[in-house]
């Protein structure tokens, strides 16, 4: 119920959590299953991220598919991962989780947000499989999701687009409130200051390709039947 504070003003109310105690005998057993696994998973990410703290990780720096650099348009840290830059036939996916957590750990103790470049790769050459997607979802401690404000993917393709909707049961509806389909560069200025933030010049120039044959492959990504993918959102 609501309540009025000092000033007379009404204070909403928020919802209560459920406590273990209010659960109920098998809440109260999956409750306490959850917590094990979590802690868990934490000790495991802790011990990793130590063992691998001096790991030679220059040659994955060289190929600049994984980027930190600038701030959004409300000061969060930007993590920038540029697809085509990323040889998925060939990394060795265990280390390219290594490399992941200890570029980002420091990152994500703060609100941030990512941007995906998907301009001129390919599902099937340029990204991780979906199970293994799905392992590093598991295994990241929460705060990688808690403090995720926005996820921009850039001129997605279609088999991207598939791919993420096989993700959507497995995915929260909180996090997949958090991805915005960026079909145009333009639209990423809504989001990030446009005098600092520096757009690749292959993804501009691609851009500039889809202003004047839109059906190239943008045509193909905004189909009626893409958009209404159930959980996702329509591209902006």
């Amino acid at each position: 119920m609501a309540e009025e504070d000092h000033a007379g003003s009404v204070a909403v109310a928020t919802p209560e959590q459920p406590t273990p105690s209010s659960l109920g005998f098998i809440g109260r057993i999956m409750h306490q299953r959850r917590a094990q696994a979590a802690l868990r998973a934490e000790q495991a990410y802790a011990t990793e991220l130590s063992a691998c703290a001096e790991e030679d990780f220059s040659d994955l720096d060289q190929l600049e598919f994984l980027q930190v650099r600038g701030h959004d348009n409300d000061g969060r840290r930007l993590v920038v991962v540029v697809a085509r830059n990323y040889p998925a036939k060939v990394l060795k996916l265990d280390r390219v989780y290594r490399y992941l957590i200890t570029r980002l750990d420091s990152i994500v103790d703060e609100p941030y947000s990512i941007v995906w470049f998907h301009t001129q790769s390919s599902y099937w050459r340029n990204c991780p499989s979906l199970a293994w997607l799905w392992r590093t979802y598991e295994r990241l401690p929460s705060k990688y999701r808690e403090r995720l404000h926005r996820l921009y993917v850039v001129h997605c393709d279609l088999p991207l687009w598939m791919a993420a909707s096989a993700l959507v049961p497995l995915f929260s509806e909180a996090l997949w409130s958090k991805v915005a389909w960026i079909s145009r560069v333009e639209f990423l200025w809504d989001h990030l200051p446009k005098k600092q933030f520096a757009v690749p010049d292959f993804v501009a120039e691609h851009d500039a390709i889809l202003e004047d044959q839109p059906l190239m492959d943008y045509g193909v990504v905004a189909t009626k039947e893409i958009n209404n993918v159930p959980g996702l959102p329509t591209p902006m």
